[in-house]
């Protein structure tokens, strides 16, 4: 299986492709990451509204434990500043903890969406782009040099040479024939198929075939 193409030039395109692909991804991930980690930091406000909801609610158990020490009304007088002072912190403990979860969320959907933006677009050109070309350099290897018999190699090699060629003379463009051959009909009709497949060959990626 080939990754990149085996022409100098189109492999150069790929890999440069590849590397900067990975690069961009990089870039945005580190950037999407530092923006949640920063944001995040914001969800201490929630952390802090449920400490101090908490801190009252201790104090209340505190006191309550300070007050059931006292004669006649001490049980009393300790449960009623439990439930008020508990009353008091719980609802504080419950908000800073839901504030605390939403700006959490809130974080990590603007660290995504940074990445998204950025990611996603560049993606779309790419990922269609490298797969195309992938397919069609493994399926070109695999049709022109998958299954050659040893034995029969030099006739095939002509054979697959004149198939090539007229590949190239009806499926490329006027102005990609003439950057291998200045009279690619003649060359077709003359029987001089070399640069017409060399065409060919350019187009899906894979080296002469004398050279394999």
């Amino acid at each position: 299986m080939h990754i990149w193409s085996e022409r100098p030039g189109s492999r150069a395109r790929e890999i440069g492709a590849d590397v900067v692909t990975l690069l961009w991804l990089t870039i945005w991930l580190t950037l999407g990451i530092r923006l949640y980690a920063f944001l995040a930091n914001l969800a201490g406000a929630g952390r802090l509204v449920r400490e101090g909801g908490a801190g009252i609610t201790s104090a209340g158990e505190t006191i309550g434990s300070a007050l059931e020490g006292l004669p006649l009304v001490g049980e009393g007088a300790a449960s009623g500043v439990r439930g008020a002072l508990a009353g008091a912190g719980d609802p504080l403990i419950t908000f800073g903890t839901d504030l605390e979860r939403l700006l959490l969320v809130i974080s990590a959907l603007l660290g995504l969406l940074l990445v998204a933006t950025a990611v996603v677009p560049w993606l779309n050109r790419y990922l269609p782009w490298r797969l195309a070309k992938w397919r069609r350099l493994n399926a070109a290897a695999t049709a022109i040099h998958g299954s050659r018999p040893t034995s029969r190699k030099l006739i095939l090699a002509t054979e697959i040479e004149t198939l090539l060629a007229s590949r190239a003379l009806h499926r490329l463009e006027y102005d990609e024939l003439l950057e291998f051959t200045p009279d690619p009909f003649g060359d077709w009709l003359a029987g001089r198929h070399e640069r017409l497949a060399e065409a060919e060959l350019d187009r899906v990626g894979l080296r002469a075939t004398s050279a394999r």
